[in-house]
């Protein structure tokens, strides 16, 4: 058997691309100011280099932890043996790293631009959250869970033949025994998404297909064989809605009050768009298929989003 089987969509490699960044960020502290500070501050010292009550307030600060712990020192201790080990190898120097750390600074930048400089939105009442509670039944009071069961081969698989087999209600295990017939390697993925996951277009068309539907998702250089294995009733509560409600508004408040700033410096800024840039594609647009963005997540497709989302 060539197949893998995965249980669901992993959170690993965000969680090792977050902790890149995390790296990536002490490197470029550590290649920032060199003074040295009091020993009465320091914690903890890894190879003579201080980790002090700063840093350790400083992580708190960023990761949300209510008071400071073992835990969150030993996370500095360890991301500092990553820079040391960096800098022996001296990967500072290296070009890409540098371009990263660059890149890094001037999303730290932005950042703080946006969280210093800028007003903070009112809260929303409760008046606004039940409002919206209302106006959004599928997420919330008529909200459902969707299970799909995937095989997921190369685009370069699929045929004339497998595109008619993936047509109607038939058990997914033929298609996979199929795949296995022609030597197509595949993976196997089970994936849960709500009705609060899906753009709209999408749940539009889940809402009429029955169980065990096969579909096809392309996906970058995968084509994802797909069947709607159960469809579930799962309500949310305002009281248990509420929270996110909140946070939702208070985002969208908050990009407001951020355009409104990024048009006031592009009105006093001098912008040039030179003639290599004519040639990217505009991609705010939406895809004339919905099928074709079936699985992926909806497109944040705003100038400011995309500038800040290193940080996210």
């Amino acid at each position: 058997m060539r197949t893998k089987r995965v249980i669901t969509r992993s959170a690993a490699t965000r969680g090792l691309k977050n902790a890149a960044v995390i790296a990536l960020l002490g490197l470029l502290a550590a290649c920032g100011n060199k003074s040295e500070v009091s020993s009465s501050q320091a914690l903890a010292s890894v190879d003579g280099k201080e980790i002090t009550i700063h840093q350790l307030n400083a992580e708190l600060g960023r990761s949300g932890a209510r008071e400071a712990s073992k835990q969150v020192l030993d996370g500095l201790v360890a991301r500092q043996l990553l820079v040391n080990a960096a800098r022996k190898e001296k990967l500072e120097s290296n070009p890409t790293v540098l371009a990263d750390m660059e890149r890094a600074k001037d999303l730290v930048l932005a950042q703080s631009y946006v969280q210093m400089k800028l007003s903070k939105p009112a809260r929303p009442s409760q008046q606004e959250i039940g409002d919206f509670y209302n106006q959004h039944p599928d997420w919330f009071a008529q909200r459902k869970q969707f299970d799909f069961a995937e095989l997921v081969i190369s685009n370069a698989n699929m045929s004339d033949e497998l595109n008619k087999m993936m047509v109607g209600t038939r058990p997914l295990e033929e298609i996979a025994s199929w795949l296995n017939a022609q030597r197509i390697p595949f993976t196997r993925m089970q994936v849960t998404k709500t009705s609060m996951d899906l753009p709209a277009p999408m749940l539009d068309g889940l809402k009429g297909l029955e169980r065990g539907r096969l579909f096809i998702v392309k996906e970058n250089d995968s084509a994802i064989l797909t069947s709607l294995a159960d469809v579930k009733s799962a309500p949310l509560s305002q009281v248990a809605a509420a929270p996110q409600i909140e946070q939702y508004l208070m985002a969208q408040r908050q990009g407001e009050i951020t355009d409104r700033e990024l048009n006031r410096l592009k009105s006093e800024a001098k912008i040039e768009y030179f003639d290599k840039a004519k040639t990217l594609k505009d991609l705010s647009a939406a895809p004339a298929d919905p099928a074709a963005t079936t699985g992926a997540a909806p497109a944040r497709d705003d100038a400011v989003s995309r500038g800040l989302s290193g940080l996210k």
